[in-house]
């Protein structure tokens, strides 16, 4: 319902901006060492961290494993959501894209071996070869697209601060108010009627201009915020803002795809007016590399 929706939304918001705050917080100058320096209490990004891995990543992971039994598939909840865990913390290393040194090479052989271990756990827990490719690949899925994708926006607040981070993810949810609000007024073309009959190519066209035009702004107040670790170019932040706006409606389109072979109207009921945790995270989940590759 419309104000359920009105209701969550800001409380949303505000969760966010309380997350990042705190996070920032932490990570201020604060305990005195021996040698009478200033260290903080906490590394940029273990809030972020501990928030994603612990609730955001294992909620979501059970909605998709869900999805996938409800549709057929032999998927355990526990497997992938022990999963979506792994891919959180799997990229604690990284911060800036431009700097990314030698232990990817150390994550390339360690995150592998940490997954198949999963997976070999829960093989032996069936006893029985029949759905042994389901449970495999609802591991790996939920290692890479209910786990990973937080890891990556994690990345980007230790490579550029708090402000980038709230100003890239409100950014690829600018897309999806945009896309909904030219979809109501000027959608007249299905952009794929059999996967989502409520998505229209002037929607989609809308919310790309959206994404541009609220990252160009949010670009050009980052020149004068201190909480920028480097300005981001308003061109440089339209052309981010954009490929948002594509890259968020494709990821709408893949729980769409979950949701109707698993034939529910919602992954979950735990945001009220709102649905799951996928139904509102679903354009984050895409966005995340993009977001890393290109702003941090």
């Amino acid at each position: 319902m419309l104000w359920q929706r009105l209701i969550t939304g800001p409380l949303l918001i505000l969760m966010l901006v309380g997350l990042v705050w705190l996070d920032e917080t932490a990570s201020t100058p604060m305990v005195i060492a021996p040698g009478g320096d200033e260290i903080p209490f906490a590394p940029r990004g273990t809030v972020l961290l501990a928030m994603c891995a612990l609730v955001v990543a294992p909620l979501l992971a059970r909605e998709i494993a869900g999805m996938l039994s409800r549709a057929g598939s032999a998927v355990h909840e526990w497997p992938c959501m022990l999963a979506a865990v792994l891919g959180v913390c799997s990229m604690w290393f990284l911060g800036s894209a431009a700097t990314v040194n030698t232990k990817v090479a150390g994550a390339v052989v360690a995150i592998p071996l940490a997954l198949i271990t999963l997976m070999s756990f829960a093989l032996m827990q069936r006893r029985t070869a029949a759905g042994a490719s389901s449970t495999v690949a609802g591991v790996l899925l939920s290692w890479a697209y209910a786990g990973l994708p937080w890891a990556f926006w994690i990345a980007l607040d230790r490579a550029q601060g708090p402000a980038v981070l709230a100003g890239a993810i409100l950014t690829v949810k600018s897309t999806d108010i945009g896309a909904y609000f030219t979809g109501m007024t000027l959608g007249r073309t299905k952009l794929i009627p059999w996967l989502s009959p409520g998505k229209s190519r002037e929607g989609f066209v809308g919310g790309l201009v959206t994404g541009a035009g609220i990252g160009a702004l949010f670009a050009w107040w980052s020149t004068d915020c201190t909480w920028v670790a480097t300005p981001i170019d308003p061109v440089r932040g339209a052309v981010t803002g954009a490929i948002f706006g594509i890259l968020g409606p494709i990821g709408d389109l893949a729980e769409s795809l979950f949701k109707r072979e698993a034939r529910v109207k919602d992954s979950g009921n735990l945001l009220p007016g709102m649905g799951g945790v996928h139904d509102v995270a679903d354009s984050l989940l895409l966005t995340a590399p993009a977001a890393w590759l290109l702003l941090a």
